[in-house]
């Protein structure tokens, strides 16, 4: 009676773990594409919800309706998903460092904009910039970990990447709002342009 044969067996590491001992063979590499890309997303993530620490602000210094930081809001979005299928041609054609470079730069034109705006229009134009400049944030760093990573990494880097996203998402909170009391909202916008 023959026995089946059965393939020898990788030993079992948690994932974490994997993840880090085979990043720290590509260090090099998580630090010049996971790490920019990675800045842009979080960025993408604070912009989206620091509006919502910043409206009290911007109805007493501008005066604004409801309806007003709605518009706000949704010029940042606007711009964003509009510029999704564009952007898909771009990051084809010129790779995603340029793309995402070029783009970022979209984006502190678009807070420089906003934090010295003197009426709705220049906040919403302001909104609208930030929100084309961050629009690569999530598809321009999936593609460069497909360019630049192995297959097998994709998964993890991806849920880096969330993880990342969220962390902006949350410092858009409680850190903006004790920093306003210090340095104001128009100061805030300055310095991320920067």
């Amino acid at each position: 009676m023959r026995t089946p044969y059965t393939a020898p067996v990788a030993p079992v590491m948690p994932t974490m773990r994997r993840f880090f001992m085979a990043a720290s063979v590509h260090a090099n590499t998580m630090l010049v594409v996971f790490c920019p890309f990675a800045a842009g997303y979080y960025l993408s993530y604070f912009y989206r919800y620091v509006n919502a620490v910043i409206a009290k602000d911007l109805v007493q210094d501008f005066g604004l309706a409801p309806g007003d930081l709605g518009l706000l809001t949704s010029a940042y979005f606007l711009a964003f998903a509009a510029f999704q299928l564009p952007l898909g041609v771009l990051l084809d054609r010129f790779g995603p460092r340029r793309c995402t470079a070029a783009l970022m730069c979209v984006a502190a034109a678009g807070a420089l904009t906003f934090g010295l705006a003197q009426d709705l229009a220049m906040l919403s134009a302001g909104r609208a910039l930030i929100g084309l400049g961050v629009s690569a944030g999530l598809m321009g760093s999936i593609k460069a970990f497909t360019l630049w990573f192995p297959r097998e990494r994709l998964t993890a880097l991806s849920g880096w990447m969330i993880a990342v996203g969220s962390v902006g998402a949350l410092s858009a909170t409680a850190p903006v709002q004790a920093l306003l009391g210090s340095f104001g909202w128009r100061t805030l916008f300055v310095v991320l342009a920067l």
